[in-house]
């Protein structure tokens, strides 16, 4: 599986020809706007993306990011913000912690959700208003690879059209990320 890292990577950024906020659905825009924060949620090695993307999401999109760990963030008393865009990462869609976690989020007030998740037909698509679906393919091996390295590339497209959205991305600046993008899948192959 570390060697289908490049097809995984090239099936999930397929289609992305610029960077907007519909990338992650209808309506994205309007709820990008009216967000100030982000709350990822994960178990896992999605976890860990989501520890990767914060650097990205307040540094470029600069927008103030959390990530907690989905199966303790529902047990603890935390401080609601509804203007917070919950944002779940799972690789199957059916973690129970992470969906948990989302429905408590929903609970306490917070409506804007998205998904990074890479099976379409999952409840975690289903729950979340916005989405973007990874195409890593089935993942055998429990020490996750192209799952991960997919989900990162959702989470950097997420981080780009956040900053796109909140006026933080330049024409020149969108270019040279997509460039990079676009060779990702062969510099994973070498």
């Amino acid at each position: 599986e570390i060697f289908e890292q490049p097809r995984a990577t090239a099936d999930t950024l397929e289609g992305v020809v610029g960077i907007t906020p519909e990338l992650f659905g209808d309506g994205a825009f309007s709820v990008f706007k009216e967000i100030d924060s982000v709350l990822i949620l994960a178990c896992g090695t999605s976890y860990y993306s989501g520890c990767t993307a914060k650097y990205w999401l307040e540094s470029i999109a600069k927008v103030p990011t959390q990530v907690e760990i989905a199966s303790e963030y529902r047990y603890r008393e935390s401080v609601p913000n509804p203007k917070t865009l919950v944002v779940t990462i799972t690789q199957s869609g059916e973690t129970a912690d992470t969906l948990a976690a989302l429905r408590h989020a929903q609970g306490l007030g917070m409506k804007h959700t998205l998904t990074i998740c890479n099976v379409a037909t999952s409840a975690m698509v289903r729950e979340c208003s916005l989405a973007y679906i990874t195409r890593a393919g089935v993942e055998i091996g429990v020490a996750s690879t192209k799952a991960f390295t997919t989900q990162l590339a959702g989470l950097f497209l997420l981080t780009l059209a956040l900053a796109q959205s909140r006026g933080h991305l330049s024409e020149e600046a969108e270019a040279e990320h997509l460039k990079a993008m676009r060779h990702l899948p062969v510099a994973l192959s070498r």
